[in-house]
């Protein structure tokens, strides 16, 4: 429960002017840059209601001190009349306890960072301030990625911590070549991205910091392009003998098998559909579609109509969802970047390898059925920014266009071109049909 919805609960007489009477900086704390924030430590009965969080911390977004308590007041005043109304009935003395705690900890005025931290700090330090600065800017698995790419540099350098100052050029590109063993060009990428903008943070607020122009993290030259088209679509005797793998009865195999078809009818990308759940499956205009809300990109929220053939499946799928999700090992995957994919990835990976072998295979993995969805649709001559609205690409070169043809394509039209995706030797090898798309052929 975030704070915006606090006014949810209101506040009685009794109560309201005591919560006015705060310490001038009660709650409110100050980064280098100025910009003021909220910080409430929650007691233990209230952390369910922010997803088990310890602290509450948001941003004012101001650098005026007189509004930003302003502001506190409006939000704590809230806080205070959502505590009052989950508090323990009978308040034990740890509850006590832990309530004096939470007011003690942060009654003392603001505290400014750069009052502690005036030189450069560590690169796990300034990778907090980053998270700090940007905990309302920018999405989790932004904010991860972050974190994950400090874990793996500290775990190549076998430090527990380490200065900007003592990173070279040197140092990024050894990083850079042992990664290469293992990544592709656009994972890598990936997380030098998350380091640079940590070195340009550091070197706008310190004096003493690497110069941005000096930054070791940029100019590699990572061949990005040619690593996001490396990937090759499967033949249709290639897909049907990876699916076969997944003929079997078992619970596993039954959910690989219909999220493989998902990604062969639709285009849709691994993660978008361990992610759907039963409320992204839905009626729109008369068509059934997926709506996908989130994604990769900006231009990944979409709709995307469901094939005729996958119908039944996709229903079957949303009568019996688990916990809300389509898929089950999604619904017991969480991680810090939001990915729900991590069991699928490595089920479809082994299939691949049992049907097809290792050698000559490693740029066919799930995402080539995306590349298979394109090429079909573009064989059928759909337009291509349909075939991008489809798949969720940026469409267009221009803002007026992507702005205002984002819903030009209503699902009724949309149907039309996914309907002619077709796998004429997977269709048969598995005996897909409108009525039931998971039997398998047998022979007599």
């Amino acid at each position: 429960m975030r704070y915006n919805q606090f006014s949810h609960y209101k506040r009685s007489d009794t109560l309201a002017g005591d919560f006015m009477r705060y310490k001038p900086n009660q709650y409110i704390i100050c980064d280098s840059y100025g910009n003021y924030y909220l910080r409430i430590t929650l007691p233990v009965y209230m952390q369910p209601f922010f997803e088990g969080k310890r602290t509450f911390v948001r941003s004012l977004h101001t650098s005026n001190l007189r509004v930003a308590r302003r502001k506190r007041d409006q939000i704590a005043d809230e806080y205070h009349c959502l505590r009052e109304s989950v508090a323990p009935v009978n308040s034990t003395i740890e509850n006590t306890l832990e309530l004096l705690r939470s007011k003690a900890k942060y009654a003392k005025t603001a505290t400014r960072m750069q009052d502690t931290a005036s030189s450069c700090p560590s690169l796990l330090k300034i990778l907090e301030i980053y998270l700090t600065i940007n905990s309302t800017k920018k999405k989790p698995a932004t904010l991860a990625k972050a974190r994950k790419a400090v874990e793996m540099f500290l775990s190549y350098r076998k430090k527990p911590d380490i200065a900007l100052q003592d990173v070279s050029r040197t140092t990024v590109t050894g990083w850079i070549e042992h990664m290469q063993k293992t990544l592709s060009q656009q994972s890598i990428a990936n997380y030098i991205s998350p380091m640079a903008q940590l070195w340009e943070l550091a070197s706008s607020r310190y004096h003493d910091a690497p110069e941005r122009a000096l930054s070791p993290w940029r100019g590699h030259r990572l061949d990005v392009a040619q690593s996001r088209e490396s990937y090759e679509a499967f033949s249709n005797k290639e897909l049907l003998q990876v699916l076969q793998v997944f003929s079997g009865n078992s619970a596993e195999n039954k959910e690989m098998m219909a999220l493989c078809l998902i990604g062969a009818y639709t285009g849709m990308r691994i993660n978008e559909i361990a992610c759907l759940t039963i409320d992204d499956v839905k009626e729109i205009e008369g068509v059934l579609c997926f709506e996908i809300t989130q994604g990769k990109t900006k231009a990944a929220a979409r709709v995307v109509p469901v094939h005729s053939l996958i119908t039944p499946l996709v229903l079957s799928l949303r009568e019996k969802p688990h916990n809300g999700f389509l898929f089950y090992h999604a619904s017991i995957t969480e991680r810090a970047d939001g990915k729900r994919s991590t069991w699928h990835t490595q089920r479809f990976t082994r299939a691949k390898r049992k049907a097809l072998g290792e050698k000559g295979t490693e740029r066919k993995v799930f995402h080539s059925l995306r590349h298979g969805v394109a090429q079909l649709l573009d064989r059928n001559q759909i337009p291509e920014d349909r075939i991008a609205l489809l798949l969720g690409h940026t469409r267009g070169t221009t803002e007026t266009f992507r702005t205002y043809s984002k819903n030009a394509a209503s699902p009724v039209e949309l149907k039309k071109y996914i309907e002619l995706l077709r796998y004429p030797e997977i269709e048969k090898g598995l005996s897909i049909n409108k009525k039931s798309n998971l039997r398998r052929k047998t022979t007599p």
